[in-house]
């Protein structure tokens, strides 16, 4: 599992990216250096509470999305939790399991 500074770092790579900016825009809007980012986003480094703050305004979100870490899992804990989920579901929770992914793979 990823540590609290590795997962900020994704976090905001992945908000930077759906808002469409690139980490010269980010940078340019936030009055910091382009490196400055690139080290934010590669766990290089803690950003300020005043830096966080910046990123939260231009992007449009409160600072609390940069810690929702819950789409951030890693495979094998993903995995985990399914093996879980399938050895102590029942037959009916496992045909609709069994519907969702064949649903998922036919889209």
């Amino acid at each position: 599992m990823k540590n609290t500074k590795e997962l900020l770092a994704i976090r905001i790579k992945q908000l930077r990216k759906s808002r469409g900016y690139t980490q010269e825009k980010l940078a340019e809007l936030i009055g910091r250096d382009t490196k400055h980012i690139s080290k934010l986003e590669i766990a290089g480094s803690y950003p300020s509470i005043e830096t966080l703050e910046r990123i939260a305004s231009v992007l449009g979100v409160e600072i609390k999305e940069f810690f929702n870490f819950d789409g951030l899992k890693d495979a094998n804990y993903v995995r985990d939790e399914f093996k879980k989920l399938l050895k102590y579901s029942d037959e009916k929770h496992l045909q609709l399991l069994y519907k969702i992914h064949n649903d998922i793979i036919n889209m």
